[in-house]
């Protein structure tokens, strides 16, 4: 995986002229995201490889003829399996996602990028339940600086009652500031008036400037504190929440991934009786070609919206876990 990035990534490299130490950095800070996607397939042919091993040599049919069902025999591999699953929700967010945050942003400096995505252009959010739309020409999360600012406030049935105008808005503790802005009001009568006003920091104006800035951010770049404010913000601004949603989901989802692959392993255990090793390598592989799959077009569906995030991701995770528990518990033994 490290290699086939390197070598699509390489050629921008060259071209910047990027330090040979920092191509190394952005290589290592890829490990800890990758090792978490190939650790369930390691452990998948691991259990696998064992297992086989053992029908092959006769010690399966010996352990088996003692007493000792497969299913006794592989509970520690179950615990284990359950363990797993903890250490790489631990690990995912500690390490791996301030990493790949890390590469990304290193992916920028050594393409030549680095001005790239520090600015959002072009923002139209919903706050307050509607009540307010913000539109920016553009956000710079640095500064907290709105430029080209153009604010419509509307009352429950939707009519606008007033509008704010400015060429920039800067966060002012718990409120946008507006060195100068034209505001309009209608009246009682529907006729609009317009004023300028400088200094004008209405309270109403409070949304954060988190808001502005989510169409920067990227949710597989983020821990699940962060993704899950995130999923708030975007509800709460009118935004698009479906690739926020399915993101989180699958953080969780994927912890069972450990079981799904064990159970499957062990199903397979002594159910071929010609090569046995061969052949439970073979199912194993593509086993989980066919889970990765499924996972994938259902993440996919989940971010077009063709169903829900929950579903997409979750209806995958259920038929699989079954069939692993259901294989777990009519392994041959």
């Amino acid at each position: 995986m490290l290699l086939a990035e390197l070598f699509t990534s390489m050629w921008r490299f060259l071209a910047m002229d990027a330090p040979f130490g920092s191509i190394l950095l952005w290589l290592a800070a890829g490990i800890p995201a990758h090792a978490l996607d190939v650790l369930p397939v390691a452990f998948l042919f691991g259990i696998t490889l064992s297992l086989a091993e053992m029908h092959a040599d006769g010690e399966l049919i010996v352990v088996c003829g003692s007493g000792v069902s497969v299913q006794s025999l592989s509970l520690p591999i179950l615990l284990f399996s359950v363990a797993i699953a903890g250490a790489m929700l631990v690990v995912d967010d500690a390490v791996a996602i301030p990493a790949s945050a890390r590469r990304d942003d290193l992916n920028r400096v050594l393409s030549g990028q680095k001005g790239q995505g520090r600015q959002v252009s072009d923002i139209t959010i919903m706050a307050e339940g509607g009540t307010f739309v913000y539109r920016a020409a553009s956000y710079d999360p640095q500064a907290r600086r709105l430029a080209d600012v153009d604010i419509v406030e509307r009352d429950a049935s939707g009519r606008m009652v007033s509008r704010v105008q400015a060429s920039r808005a800067d966060w002012k503790e718990d409120r946008w500031a507006f060195a100068e802005a034209r505001v309009f009001l209608r009246t009682r009568a529907g006729d609009w008036t317009e004023r300028v006003e400088r200094d004008y920091a209405p309270p109403e104006l409070r949304e954060d400037p988190s808001s502005f800035g989510v169409l920067r951010d990227k949710p597989a770049m983020m821990r699940l504190g962060e993704l899950a404010a995130h999923i708030e913000t975007l509800s709460r601004s009118g935004l698009p929440v479906a690739e926020a949603k399915t993101e989180f989901n699958k953080r969780f989802s994927l912890l069972f991934t450990p079981l799904i692959v064990c159970g499957l392993s062990v199903a397979v255990a002594g159910l071929f009786r010609k090569n046995s090793l061969l052949m439970s390598l073979l199912f194993s592989l593509c086993t989980a070609t066919v889970y990765y799959v499924a996972q994938m077009l259902g993440s996919l569906s989940a971010k077009t919206g063709w169903v829900s995030p929950a579903a997409g991701v979750w209806t995958v995770t259920a038929i699989f876990l079954a069939a692993s528990a259901l294989g777990y518990a009519k392994a041959k033994t």
